[in-house]
């Protein structure tokens, strides 16, 4: 597990919780010899060993147990190409494209049952406790199911990318590839960018900058220091002590969004918890505010596993908006009501996901999906002000 140094009470008093944490990040400031960067990284940024190498150029290879031998994975990444990226910051990371061509069957060619239009891209960010090779198997679910292709950027310092981790390097790893997708001609309007948990930073940054289709944020933070307030509307919260750390900020971005965002978040996540995603669907302007979906049962690391017939129905009810937003079609957020409980529905029911669609997760086992959060309890603890040694 991972070491934490208590700061306790410093006076006959003690402190409120608050204060607390936000003395133990003065206290982490101070052990990162002052640098705010540091700091940052220090509770964001945990990258795995790496999951994969790659081998001449554009072959990934698996190096984690386990996935090498799994089916889901090989289809994956048979079904993938390889790029390399040059950041603007001078680094230099990997990207795979899981493309439609590679995915749909023999039999839904000969039924043209496939979308003849162009399909849409996800641009997915992933999570600060895994890298894309673990995130091969999902990738190639969300690929399968939801008839769409998928990309996923690696992060500087993570995998076999180069650098290291820091929140600058995750805008210009994402920023790369969205610039790279449309260098091959995919329109900016059949980009979705796709943000899991710290993700949600990245994929929020490059919507305030960049033309997007639309913005899908899956258990996401309302800001880097937000993670650790333990009190959120009393005083003395970290987040507003040490504002000049702050990063990802999420919250303030999406009040500017000028395209569809959906936003899920599981309402017994206890590493980002659940009012992060409810308040950022509510700060998004109405006109692009999606209904979410916030289920009640789930938390941080399995949202998806949770219900995989409704998740994916989701996701998919989304994607069909904006699919018809490209075609230039008009469409408007579905009218939805907010019941008396926190969870939010739909009004029109989403898109049935047929079971055999889902054969190849199952096959998987949800035991083997990649956590994309930390599990050491390391935002728990800076919320109790214990700070990292």
């Amino acid at each position: 597990c991972f070491p934490f140094v208590k700061v306790g009470v410093v006076s006959d008093r003690p402190m409120g919780s608050n204060c607390v944490a936000s003395t133990s990040i003065g206290c982490l400031f101070c052990c990162k010899g002052c640098n705010a960067e540091k700091v940052r990284n220090a509770f964001t940024f945990i990258p795995p060993p790496p999951s994969y190498t790659v081998e001449n150029e554009d072959e990934m290879h698996y190096l984690m147990e386990g996935l090498e031998a799994a089916e889901l994975y090989r289809k994956a990444s048979e079904a993938s190409e390889m790029h390399w990226l040059t950041t603007r910051t001078g680094n230099y990371v990997p990207m795979v494209w899981l493309r439609r061509e590679k995915i749909v069957t023999e039999r839904e060619v000969r039924d043209e049952s496939i979308d003849p239009s162009p399909p849409l891209v996800l641009l997915h960010c992933h999570g600060n406790a895994t890298d894309i090779g673990m995130m091969m198997g999902p990738y190639y679910e969300l690929a399968k199911v939801l008839g769409i292709e998928v990309c996923g950027v690696e992060y500087a310092g993570y995998g076999a990318a180069s650098g290291r981790a820091s929140s600058g390097n995750t805008y210009a790893d994402v920023e790369a590839a969205y610039d790279y997708l449309v260098s091959k001609g995919i329109e900016p309007k059949r980009i979705v960018a796709y943000g899991q948990s710290v993700g949600s930073g990245p994929a929020t940054a490059l919507a305030s900058k960049k033309p997007l289709g639309g913005v899908v944020l899956h258990s996401p933070l309302l800001s880097g220091i937000k993670v650790v307030d333990p009190k959120p509307d009393v005083c003395c919260r970290p987040s507003c002590v040490w504002s000049c750390f702050d990063f990802y900020p999420n919250d303030r971005r999406v009040r500017h969004l000028l395209c569809p965002l959906f936003v899920m978040h599981g309402q017994r996540d206890d590493i980002i918890p659940f009012y992060h995603g409810y308040r950022l669907h509510k700060a998004c302007p109405k006109q692009y505010r999606w209904p979410p979906y916030f289920p009640p049962r789930a938390g941080h690391n399995d949202l998806v596993e949770t219900d995989l017939r409704t998740y994916f129905g989701e996701v998919s009810s989304f994607l069909q908006d904006v699919r018809h937003i490209a075609e230039g079609k008009k469409v408007d957020p579905p009218d939805f009501e907010k019941p008396q409980q926190v969870q939010m529905r739909r009004e029109t029911e989403p898109r049935q996901v047929e079971m055999a669609d889902l054969s190849d997760y199952f096959a998987q086992g949800s035991e083997n999906q990649p956590k994309v959060g930390p599990e050491d309890g390391r935002y728990e603890e800076l919320r109790k002000g214990n700070i990292l040694a």
